[in-house]
């Protein structure tokens, strides 16, 4: 229950200014970050010997998906820049854009499904990822919820 409060948090109050084009700094990265891997550290209860092998390829893995959340927000501020004017060239530029970043997210879970489940077993490597899942969820559901209606 106390790590649904923390995605609460992390969802209120640190993932508005992370979304927002103005203040998208490196600090509110940070500390997303840093409240997801207390969320992860506190769920996942690893021991000793499975940390030790764990939190070097999960900050391996933070880093690809800082990429992707800053290339999805790139295209949610162009979106919201564009959307009253939106050529249907733009539109279909990011259709393509938005299909190619949840591709790239399927391949990046793919691939470090495959190296965590080198080192952990695979029960645990599940956990993780449906833990992973419930994080996304959290924030498309923010997004969804900050987005303007269409029209």
């Amino acid at each position: 229950m106390k790590n649904i409060g923390m995605l609460l948090f992390m969802f209120i109050f640190i993932m508005p200014a992370i979304l927002a084009a103005e203040t998208n700094s490196d600090k509110e990265m940070d500390q997303f970050l840093a409240e997801k891997r207390a969320i992860v550290k506190e769920t996942m209860k690893l021991t000793e010997k499975e940390s030790a092998v764990f939190w070097p390829l999960y900050d391996d893995y933070v880093k690809i998906q800082v990429y992707g959340y800053r290339q999805w927000t790139a295209l949610i501020e162009r979106y919201l820049k564009e959307r009253e004017n939106l050529s249907e060239k733009n539109a279909k530029e990011m259709i393509t854009k938005m299909q190619d970043l949840q591709a790239e997210d399927v391949e990046v879970k793919r691939k470090y499904a495959n190296k965590f489940s080198k080192i952990l077993p695979y029960k645990r490597v599940f956990e993780y990822f449906l833990l992973e899942e419930k994080i996304d969820a959290g924030l498309n559901a923010f997004v969804a919820e900050e987005l303007p209606p269409i029209k």
